[in-house]
């Protein structure tokens, strides 16, 4: 299976008293606009216990993640969410040592060719944080070159149920054969879930 691109990637805030994804505004997952690439590095579990000679107990298990995602456009209001920062009504962002990040899903559609035949598989972390925000910046020479920007986030494992979802999660994934249903997926998974009696 060759990945081929990268389509749509969507996000959604971690609301810490109700333990979901915050409500939607007009049904609509929120799209995290112009990515130009993406890269993640799991980290796992080493452990090893030996005995008599031999290996008797391990944890490979998953640990935690590095999620780097590099974007076209910084735009303030995303950045100043996704951060923690505060933005006033002049659309001023200000940076202060105390801003905490939330924590979020994110999920995104990678486009696929598999025995020539178009898939998409849609990806989802359910609880990430971002931490890092770095630019990539240089004088214009006899050319026009673009800069972008490069953002940092940890993936987590759930330490308890989110959204439905089981304590220890951590990814969840699923390739479907049409764009449509594998929005609808990843749209599912980020929509927060619905109690009986509320």
């Amino acid at each position: 299976m060759a990945r081929i691109g990268y389509k749509v990637a969507k996000y959604n805030i971690i609301d810490e008293t109700t333990k979901r994804y915050k409500a939607l505004e007009g049904n609509n997952v929120p799209i995290f606009e112009k990515v130009v690439d993406e890269k993640f590095a799991p980290e796992f579990n080493n452990a090893e216990l030996y005995a008599n000679d031999g290996l008797a107990e391990s944890d490979y298990s998953f640990k935690k993640g590095v999620l780097t995602v590099t974007i076209a456009d910084d735009e303030d209001k995303l950045m100043a969410l996704i951060f923690g920062n505060n933005m006033i009504e002049t659309d001023e962002v200000s940076n202060n040592i105390n801003d905490m990040a939330p924590f979020m899903g994110f999920g995104h559609i990678i486009p696929k060719s598999v025995n020539n035949k178009r898939k998409y598989k849609a990806e989802f972390f359910p609880k990430i944080k971002f931490s890092k925000i770095t630019h990539d910046d240089k004088t214009r020479g006899e050319s026009v070159e673009f800069g972008t920007t490069s953002l940092e986030a940890t993936v987590f494992p759930l330490d308890e149920v989110i959204n439905g979802l089981p304590e220890g999660t951590w990814e969840k994934h699923q390739t479907f054969d049409t764009l449509e249903d594998a929005e609808t997926y990843l749209d599912s998974l980020l929509t927060p879930t619905v109690v009986e009696g509320e």
